[in-house]
């Protein structure tokens, strides 16, 4: 926390681009937020990674509950933990949009516990991942659809084309009556009737939604809008590509690292 404070013998520390955290360390507590550091405006939209030998349920949903970004297993194996952190390194530091040291003093942008849910496999892990894409070009859904197809995993991928149906969609009204809570979603920002900022707000600000690690994907690379999604306790933000292989490539990636290396939180359909 001194780091991250700029106190005493770390008063000229840079300010970090994201925060790998283990959660079992000495002399502070587990966190009362990804690494208490969030209380702070200057320092919340820095992404923070929990990476810890902790598989434990309680541990991974608590984490998302105070903002983690993602949640790591940190691997026993030498060889194992060093692939986890070069995936790491190469999705957060290659393709996500985290670097926000210069628009870290910008403005901020202005309860019951979910249950966990039961599952298909003793690591913890569903073996169906429900999907929630919100995003109105019919073009980017079908890439999208056939990116995950394509990477072979059992997802169930449900679309929203409006802020408005997507919010319908998780609260599970109308039509979406039945509708199951989404493992993850990916949210464009620019939509119909209710743009994507608004949607994310409306998801973090929601005890029974906020969990849901929530991951902008959208043409927008400004600074503004990186910093915003951020503040709004989106769990990352990525440029979508203009060249087809591109954002096949990015799908591919998201599918990997968070459906198949992160560790979502395991919630019922109460």
């Amino acid at each position: 926390m001194t780091f991250l404070r700029r106190q005493g013998a770390h008063e000229q520390a840079p300010r970090p681009d994201f925060i790998l955290l283990d959660l079992n360390l000495p002399k502070m507590e587990r966190p009362r937020s990804p690494g208490s550091h969030q209380g702070g405006r200057r320092l919340k939209t820095i992404p923070t990674i929990i990476l810890t030998t902790s598989e434990a349920e309680a541990d991974i949903l608590k984490s998302y509950q105070l903002q983690a970004n993602c949640y790591l297993n940190k691997p026993v194996q030498l060889e194992a933990f060093e692939t986890v952190v070069k995936t790491v390194n190469e999705f957060w530091l290659t393709m996500a949009n985290c670097r926000l040291g210069h628009l870290a003093d910008q403005p901020e942008i202005g309860h019951k516990i979910p249950r966990l849910k039961s599952k298909d496999k003793k690591n913890g892990k569903s073996m169906i991942k429900e999907v929630l894409l919100v995003e109105d070009s019919p073009g980017d859904v079908r890439l999208t659809r056939e990116a995950f197809r394509d990477v072979g995993m059992s997802v169930h991928l449900h679309v929203a084309t409006d802020g408005v149906d997507a919010m319908a969609f998780l609260k599970r009204e109308g039509a979406h009556a039945d509708a199951p809570r989404p493992d993850f979603i990916l949210l464009d920002l620019n939509l119909p009737k209710m743009d994507g900022r608004e949607v994310l707000a409306r998801i973090k600000k929601d005890q029974s939604l906020k969990t849901i690690p929530t991951v902008i994907l959208t043409t927008s690379a400004a600074d503004a809008d990186v910093a915003n999604s951020y503040q709004l306790q989106a769990n990352c933000y990525l440029t979508k590509p203009v060249q087809l292989d591109e954002f096949e490539a990015l799908v591919k990636s998201i599918s990997d690292f968070w459906l198949r290396k992160v560790k979502l939180p395991q919630q019922s359909q109460g």
